[in-house]
């Protein structure tokens, strides 16, 4: 039978508790000598009431079809089939080491069309009991319909599908079906003696329903064959048939849970799908591919361009949960020889997001090598590992160790350059890896210019020309002259030209010897057939070439010079090389020491050389003046692409952006903290700083003017969301960073009401002990704007005066905390004590973070322990609704489609 929604809310919070601990010995599956289903399984339905649609029953045929189909198409794909995500299944054995079959079909099918608005189980059992009898089958006058009576079989396995359209009688059975999306309806007695096992999965009844909990999260763009309903019921039934094929009897392949209850029963054992349930509760949901075209996501395919989304399994080989098995590393370092492309460990998403967990006790190394390059690039394009799950690093090939780099979270979009033709990349993980741990990804390319060539050759061909079918490099800045005799004719016939436009850069300019004298052209977009330009130049001849993208094929030119110079040696060159020849063998020892003293220094750091990107911007008029404050004015522009930003201007054009600017490039990263795109220069060269656009403004002027559209939820967000960037700054950075104008006024409001840190003009490095010497220990004056940033949070209105010796902000805080009087008046007190005590809990957080800079002594609290007592907020208001609902008296519990969440808010 349907278990007892009590007993759902305690393995739905085990569930949790134990794949937050994916790695414990008490996470391995054991087999208890019970029924493996290793003979081909032939899946036999019941389609359990009306509302199927034509196009949702196939694509569940497709799905059972699909997961024994080796008619895949033969080109790799990083996007798991359902065939890897079988085979991930058929890992598992019985006693003789017989693996799961591989092999599952759709055997007959039934469709029950009677009434469902008044289902009891009762008549669930009766209508499953005759299936097994045409003579049954033929006395419900219609309303169910076969293709074949099902047989009686060990291997079968009889699956019951309920539409969105069912609802039961009874308040219990119900809820327990609204609440959980498979289960078991027990042992089916048929008659003479014999029984049989039936299951059931179902498709969500409403949106908001815990059972489309897939279609969620940021990854996520829609159903992958246009039903939500039908794919989430898709991703349940395919995980109990995994479930059934391993632990078919319940003393088959499981994990106890270490909690036992006599209203669970046997449910205490989860199995292969259950352990890792809990993946799909993140924050940001399952990491997704998606299909920007067709607006749907999915992450595995299926035979005949189905698309689906389905439940992670928990791999023997890896010890961790995954869609596809692992790909081991050989022994040897994978020699790559085209000239860009990605480097991963994990299945990648989109080359954005890791979609499962690497292999414990690898070493992986690839080798990079293309002769002709000048250098080799890498840009960490997503990193998801931890110190005690494995180490990546870059080298140069053949070299000392000194010559590697550790890559860390802080160089995710950051370049490094290793000079040469050759490079390699290794990887190596430890003996567990974390569930929270979904792999890396680099790409790399080779650069095929870099600085200034000399040309004295009569003619010849220069350009910058990848092989065919590649780009070139993002960031490169090289230039080549052509040494021609002062006046003589130097001709230049271009074959090719295919660069990005207003971004990449092509210049050919006439006379060097002191400057530029005099610019011939500039070239910019795509050059063909008769456009491609001819020039006659004379003298000495230079061309430069600069990209700010990886999107062209770069450009080639055939060149023609009348007289060329000579190319002399410079007398001193002689003299440099005799000496250097002498000093080499007593200098070696002194560069060898200098090198280790700079490893030293640069451990597990990228030397990067990061600099921002110079950017063409458009600021119409003045008008456009979005925020004028005393030490800069910002403005809205636009880039050459079209795309509005936000333009900073100094009052001041001696001071200094370069701290601002290296702590925004470690730090914008964070989902919270503003981003700095690059820079521009305004007509008398002075720089301008290029950021995101924010499209709703400061936190201040919301709540002045728009406060009775932020509710107090999203203000509790709004408080999380700027204390989690604030830890990045205190905990997460080395060395650690005080902001030092931390207030409504520099926190930024996208178009969901996210909120993003900005204001960095302060901010500084903490010296060596964590401390600012004129802000307190531990940045406690961060701490302490922290805290009147939540006292306006919960007035509505900004503070006017922000002196640290003032004691009218305890006056504010004491008047919120325990009687409310001082909370905005255009937003009504939330329903439920329970959440009047979340707003109250607020103001005493602010309280401590004010009452700790007051009191001295180090007495502040610490920004994890903001955080931390942020979120307890949050986490008591969800618990304290799953205590509560079988206090309901039976009279106010949902029947039907009634939502049982805003049944139990009522009642609070």
């Amino acid at each position: 039978m349907l278990v007892p929604f009590l007993a759902l809310l305690l393995l739905n919070s085990l569930t949790h508790f134990t794949c937050s601990s994916a790695n414990e010995d008490s996470l391995t599956l054991t087999y208890n000598g019970g029924k493996i289903m290793t003979q081909p399984v032939t899946l036999a339905l019941l389609w359990f009431g009306d509302g199927w649609p034509d196009s949702g029953r196939e694509a569940v045929r497709n799905a059972i079809a699909s997961i024994s189909s080796t008619r895949y198409p033969e080109k790799k794909s990083e996007v798991p089939t359902l065939r890897n995500w079988w085979e991930i299944v058929m890992q598992y054995t019985d006693s003789s080491n017989i693996p799961v079959t591989g092999s599952v079909k759709l055997g007959p099918e039934c469709l029950y069309t009677g009434s469902t608005s008044n289902v009891t189980l009762d008549r669930v059992t009766q209508i499953g009991r005759s299936l097994f009898n045409k003579t049954a089958t033929e006395e419900f006058g219609g309303n169910l319909s076969c293709t074949q009576v099902f047989d009686v079989d060990d291997n079968s396995i009889y699956h019951v599908l309920f539409s969105d359209r069912v609802l039961f009688s009874d308040a219990n059975e119900q809820m327990d079906l609204i609440t959980r999306c498979s289960g078991d309806l027990g042992k089916l007695d048929i008659g003479e003696g014999v029984s049989v096992k039936m299951v059931w999965s179902r498709a969500p009844q409403n949106d908001d329903n815990q059972c489309a909990m897939f279609f969620k999260g940021k990854y996520y763009l829609g159903p992958p064959n246009g039903d939500h309903k039908i794919d989430s019921l898709v991703g349940y039934m395919l995980s109990k048939i995994a479930e059934e094929a391993t632990n078919r009897d319940g003393r088959g392949w499981s994990i106890a849970s270490g909690i036992s209850s006599s209203n669970i029963g046997d449910s205490d054992k989860m199995s292969i799908g259950g352990v890792c349930a809990d993946l799909m509760h993140g924050e940001a949901g399952n990491p997704l591919f998606r299909d920007m075209k067709k607006n749907v996501s999915f992450n595995v395919i299926g035979m005949d361009s189905y698309r689906y989304i389905v439940q992670y399994i928990w791999s023997k080989q890896i010890r961790n949960c995954a869609l596809k098995l692992s790909e081991p590393c050989g022994a040897d370092a994978v020699t790559l020889t085209e000239p860009n492309g990605y480097l991963s460990t994990g299945v990648s998403v989109n080359h954005t997001g890791g979609l499962q967990p690497y292999p414990p006790n690898e070493k992986c190394r690839w080798k990079i090598q293309y002769l002709s390059a000048k250098f080799i690039s890498f840009n960490l394009n997503y990193l998801n590992i931890t110190a005690d799950d494995g180490l990546l690093k870059v080298c140069k090939w053949d070299s000392m160790p000194m010559d590697c780099y550790n890559i860390g979270p802080d160089d995710v979009n950051k370049r490094l350059r290793l000079e040469g033709s050759s490079a390699y990349v290794e990887f190596t993980s430890k003996d567990e890896v974390s569930i929270q741990s979904r792999g890396w990804e680099l790409i790399y390319s080779a650069g095929f210019c870099d600085g200034k060539e000399d040309v004295y050759d009569h003619q010849g061909n220069i350009g910058y020309t990848p092989p065919t079918g590649f780009s070139h490099v993002e960031g490169l800045s090289c230039q080549w002259i052509l040494h021609g005799k002062p006046g003589t004719p130097v001709s230049l016939n271009f074959t090719h030209i295919n660069i990005t436009k207003n971004l990449d850069f092509l210049g050919i300019y006439n006379g060097i010897e002191q400057q530029m004298v005099s610019q011939v052209s500039n070239f910019s977009g795509l050059f063909i057939g008769s456009n491609l330009p001819r020039m006659n130049l004379t003298g000495k001849v230079m061309i430069i070439f600069a990209t700010q993208t990886n999107q062209g094929t770069g450009w080639s030119a055939n060149f023609y010079i009348s007289s060329p110079e000579k190319k002399h040696k410079s007398p001193m060159l002689i003299a440099i090389i005799t000496t250097a020849s002498v000093l080499v063998g007593s200098c070696l020892v002194f560069i060898t020491l200098a090198l280790l003293r700079q490893q030293q220094r640069n451990k597990s750091r990228i030397n990067t050389n990061e600099k921002l990107k110079l950017l063409r911007v458009r600021i119409d008029r003045e008008e456009n003046r979005i925020g004028d404050g005393p030490s800069a004015i910002v403005y809205r522009a636009v880039l050459s692409n079209g795309c509005t930003v936000a333009v900073k201007a100094q009052r001041e054009t001696t001071g200094s952006t370069a701290i601002e600017e290296e702590i925004l490039l470690k730090t914008s990263s964070h989902p919270n903290i503003i981003s700095i795109l690059g820079y521009a220069q305004d007509r008398m060269g002075r720089k301008l700083q290029v950021f995101e656009f924010m499209s709703r403004g400061t936190l201040s002027s919301n709540l002045i003017e728009r406060g009775e559209i932020l509710s107090w939820e999203k203000r509790l967000d709004i408080a999380l969301q700027v204390s989690s960037s604030v830890r990045l700054l205190h905990m997460y950075s080395k060395p650690p960073i005080y902001h030092g104008n931390l207030g409504s006024e520099n926190v930024l409001l996208d178009d969901s009401w996210n909120a993003k840190l900005s204001g960095f003009g302060s901010a500084k490095y903490c010296i060596n002990d964590g401390s600012i010497a004129t802000n307190g220990s531990e940045m406690a004056g961060d701490i302490l704007n922290l805290g009147l940033l939540f006292v306006e949070l919960l007035r509505g209105e900004t503070l006017t005066i922000r002196s640290s010796g003032t004691s009218g902000y305890l006056n504010e805080v004491n008047d919120i905390v325990g009687i409310q009087k001082g909370l905005d008046p255009r937003l009504e007190l939330p329903l439920g004590e329970n959440k009047i005590m979340g707003l109250e809990k607020l103001g005493e957080i602010a309280n401590w973070c004010i009452n700790g800079w007051r009191a001295g002594d180090n007495t502040s609290p610490k920004i994890g322990e903001v955080v931390l007592s942020l979120k307890q907020i949050q986490i008591k208001l969800s618990s304290f609704i799953e205590e509560n609902f079988n206090s309901l008296p039976e009279t106010r519990k949902p029947r039907g489609e009634e939502n049982w969440m805003e049944m139990l808010i009522l009642r609070l």
